[in-house]
């Protein structure tokens, strides 16, 4: 049975993205491949858990520098198991997505 991680650090970025390497420098500064991952309709979702709120706030925070990209789209912090802590978002530019007429 899959656990989840009681945090979890939600990044979602175009896959057609400018730096064309938007992905491969996010996996690099993140040190690790994301827990979780898919690709849909264009857009990369991944997902990395953690066991504390400050290592997923730590790790959030410092995406920032890469989050200034418009083709970075997400970058949220959720808990699944701590109904004490609040939903960090720190980007959602999910509006800019096209929707198909």
């Amino acid at each position: 049975m899959l656990k989840l991680a009681p945090y979890d650090v939600v990044i979602w970025h175009r896959v057609e993205s400018s730096p064309a390497d938007l992905h491969e420098r996010i996996l690099a500064h993140a040190g690790r491949a994301p827990d979780e991952g898919i690709e849909l309709q264009g857009v990369r979702d991944m997902h990395w858990g953690f066991q504390t709120p400050e290592a997923a706030i730590a790790f959030a925070e410092s995406m920032f520098e890469l989050a200034v990209s418009d083709d970075f789209l997400v970058l949220t912090v959720l808990a699944s198991q701590d109904e004490q802590f609040e939903r960090r978002v720190y980007k959602d530019a999910r509006s800019s997505l096209q929707r198909p007429a």
